[in-house]
């Protein structure tokens, strides 16, 4: 037969509330010897508590939501697992929600786990406007949460881990530049994401600072999704077709690795090689099969420790202990693999 707590108190004549608090360390209150018999009777009878026993006793589940957009994105696998990491040390569970880049699916998780299914939440989300008003009531509601990746407009000092979307964007066109890339393709993020509209921002920057005029047909908009980056980039190479060649495009930069695998698929189907027929760089170095060469290059993202970080960030917030920075940034760097070559 399972001990119970109520079978520990009855054993160590004392209240159920009293056990309880031994087991979660709130022990101010209690004698040293009580504590001791109570911990004593607890090992003899190799009791443990339940996560619904407790949750009940202590108005808090043990576990936090983590929503991200698609665990099949290898970033987002990474992430998720330095979230996971770190909340196991400190004996979190995590509820993993997937949106599918679904504003709906998000609504429903954000309602599901600000209830007493979670006691926190770590949320990437897909809009930069819709979810405002959400947050907005969850913090009238001190419920925890911490962004990360993705920035919310609207809600500017809300605790996030992010990094430098826009220098990093323009750091790797910089990089294309310099290579004598002037026709420069970009295929975007989904726009209604700051990320997105910030590496585009960024690729409009690196092409500003080098007198490179602006050519709005040289911009396409995907999903961050393998499809996209293919269907992308077979309407650039049929658009090339019909280009001059001093317009004919020499580079294509992608908004996330994802993306630019795709655009590498559709290179190789069409017989171009990479980076002498056409130079192409990604955005995230994701772990994915080597299966091109030369590899991709793009720009490095701490995905890993992002997690870790975010998730040491939500279990402060939990804590109601305070913040050493609200919200954190990282910088971004250019991992050459060989996929940019000269014109």
């Amino acid at each position: 037969m399972k001990v119970t707590i109520k079978d520990i108190a009855r054993l160590c004549d004392v209240s159920v509330t009293t056990v309880s608090r031994v087991i979660n360390h709130k022990t101010d209150n209690i004698g040293a010897k009580t504590v001791e018999r109570i911990e004593k009777k607890i090992a003899e009878l190799g009791y443990t508590p339940s996560n619904v026993a407790r949750s009940m006793i202590t108005g808090r589940s043990h576990t936090v939501g983590l929503i991200i957009p698609d665990v099949r994105n290898p970033f987002f696998s990474e992430l998720a697992r330095g979230v996971e990491d770190y909340m196991n040390e400190h004996q979190y569970g995590v509820f993993l929600c997937n949106t599918d880049s679904s504003l709906e699916k998000e609504k429903q998780y954000i309602d599901l786990l600000k209830g007493r299914v979670s006691d926190g939440m770590l949320f990437t989300t897909q809009n930069r406007f819709e979810f405002s008003h959400y947050f907005h009531e969850l913090i009238q509601n001190e419920y925890p949460i911490v962004l990360i990746e993705r920035y919310l407009e609207g809600v500017d000092t809300f605790p996030g881990v992010y990094f430098d979307n826009r220098g990093g964007a323009k750091k790797i066109c910089d990089f294309i530049i310099s290579k004598g890339h002037k026709n420069i393709a970009c295929i975007t993020g989904p726009l209604e994401t700051t990320n997105a509209k910030m590496r585009l921002d960024g690729y409009l920057d690196a092409l500003k600072e080098a007198a490179i005029p602006y050519d709005e047909s040289l911009v396409i908009h995907g999903t961050y999704r393998y499809q996209s980056g293919y269907d992308c980039m077979k309407t650039l190479l049929e658009q090339n077709e019909r280009r001059g060649e001093d317009k004919k495009i020499t580079a294509i930069f992608a908004s996330n690795d994802m993306m630019a695998y795709g655009a590498y698929k559709v290179l190789e189907e069409a017989g171009l090689v990479v980076p002498r027929d056409i130079s192409i760089a990604g955005f995230d170095n994701i772990k994915f099969p080597d299966i091109f060469k030369p590899k991709l290059t793009t720009v490095e993202l701490p995905a890993y420790d992002m997690g870790k970080r975010a998730a040491e960030m939500l279990i402060r917030l939990m804590r109601k202990e305070e913040l050493e920075e609200v919200t954190y940034e990282y910088p971004l760097e250019v991992v050459d693999k060989g996929s940019v070559g000269r014109v």
